[in-house]
């Protein structure tokens, strides 16, 4: 297991091999219907609706998840996004590139990469559209996030999102803590770059638990209407 110091590049990532065990995506929902899902991007309104979709393993783990964390009390876990379409990565990212171009016009085509996985990750390696990963938080019974420090995806501050920045108060450094120990405890791997981001199965994955390979890879997957 890594330790709270490292945070994967895309260099890391993208030696680790690719898997495919061929489990299907399903609501986040379906294994614990009290787990709270909010988008708080509309990106995946054409493909999904307004439902969140995981792989089935994923969904199992974060039932498992939600069910020790009511055990210490009123709280919830609130699942903001989770399966990305390859499509909308892209552009995220090739968007990304071309902010980075700009102000580096001289950069190498890898350097431009490796700068704009920092920001956005490489579709080449990235973990929502394996159906992995997840961006996710804890809410009170009153439905009020915890107090974590930022925002989910507030990139005003990037050295305040990582997981264990130095700035953060007492209360967000326990929040957070407890926040990852509830997800690793069923399974999952932070990404310490990002408070809010875990995963299971993707290379992010393999990446933390020194894995060889995955056990997803990113796929092409819409709701049919």
């Amino acid at each position: 297991m890594r330790s709270k110091e490292k945070v994967a590049t895309y260099q890391d990532l993208v030696v680790i091999s690719e898997g495919e065990n061929n489990e299907p995506l399903i609501d986040v929902r379906k294994y614990d219907a009290t787990i709270v899902v909010s988008y708080e991007k509309k990106d995946m309104l054409p493909y999904l609706g307004d439902k969140i979709f995981v792989r089935s393993a994923v969904a199992e783990r974060l039932a498992a998840a939600n069910k020790n964390l009511k055990k210490l009390g009123k709280f919830n876990l609130k699942i903001v996004y989770g399966y990305r379409h390859p499509e909308v990565q892209k552009a995220y990212f090739e968007k990304r590139r071309a902010e980075l171009l700009v102000v580096n016009p001289l950069m190498s085509s890898e350097g431009i990469d490796t700068q704009a996985h920092q920001f956005v990750a490489s579709p080449m390696v990235a973990g929502h559209p394996t159906g992995g990963a997840i961006d996710v938080t804890i809410i009170s019974k009153e439905g009020i996030s915890l107090d974590m420090g930022t925002k989910i995806a507030d990139f005003s501050d990037p050295v305040k999102i990582r997981t264990f920045a130095d700035s953060l108060t007492q209360i967000q450094k326990e929040n957070r803590l407890l926040l990852k120990d509830i997800l690793i405890k069923v399974g999952f791997a932070p990404f310490y770059g990002e408070w809010w981001h875990f995963s299971y199965g993707d290379r992010e994955w393999a990446f933390f638990y020194g894995e060889k390979a995955s056990l997803y890879k990113s796929i092409d997957f819409r709701v049919k209407k």
